[in-house]
């Protein structure tokens, strides 16, 4: 089998870390409702951090790739779910039926995330990877800047969700998604650019 992409690998990680949260979801479900009420808080932050945010790299990998045809389904299907997901939660308190739909879309939504992941992870490259020798360095340059935006403002959530727990307020590092898209605007060409000479060395 042909070697997958760097898109392609980035790719199937963000989806399988972002099936991995989907799972602590409903493990913090769980525990809110057969042990500490308390973990509702838990199950309602934990989602802003993952909820958008990694689906929008999935889209931007898929992009730089040339593979976005290819899965542009079922990350239509994945961002529908996620609007069901946020309307049954904030709804089902006023309409019993929406509530019950909740965990139900939550099922949908982990299935429909494996299939977007899967059909890379089985499907055929080449086409992939002659349409990547196509894409110029602005396009590693757009979705470096955009990734590294995401996984600051992730970050910042994250640090600050911690800080506030451990010292009873929140603490951050001020530009810190400004930095890292930068910092990644930066890398990911010049990592791309290293990979592709390497490859035409390989072959000389």
């Amino acid at each position: 089998m042909p070697k997958r992409t760097l898109a392609e690998n980035s790719y199937i990680g963000l989806g399988l870390i972002y099936l991995g949260c989907l799972l602590i979801q409903f493990l913090l479900a769980g525990m809110s409702i057969f042990g500490d009420p308390s973990k509702w808080a838990a199950h309602k932050m934990f989602v802003h951090l993952f909820g958008y945010a990694i689906p929008v790299l999935m889209v931007l990998s898929a992009l730089a790739g040339g593979f976005f045809k290819r899965i542009y389904q079922e990350m239509m299907a994945v961002f529908l779910l996620l609007f069901a997901m946020y309307f049954t939660a904030n709804m089902g308190w006023e309409t019993s039926w929406l509530g019950a739909f909740h965990p139900v879309a939550g099922v949908l939504f982990l299935g429909t995330g494996a299939a977007a992941v899967r059909k890379v992870l089985k499907g055929t490259q080449e086409p992939v990877r002659a349409k990547e020798k196509n894409r110029g360095l602005l396009v590693w340059v757009l979705a470096g800047a955009a990734g590294g935006l995401t996984a600051g403002v992730i970050l910042s959530n994250l640090i600050g969700i911690i800080s506030f727990y451990l010292f009873d307020h929140p603490v951050g590092i001020k530009f810190l998604p400004f930095y890292l898209a930068a910092l990644s605007a930066v890398m990911l060409p010049a990592w791309q650019y290293k990979k592709k000479q390497k490859i035409k060395e390989e072959k000389q």
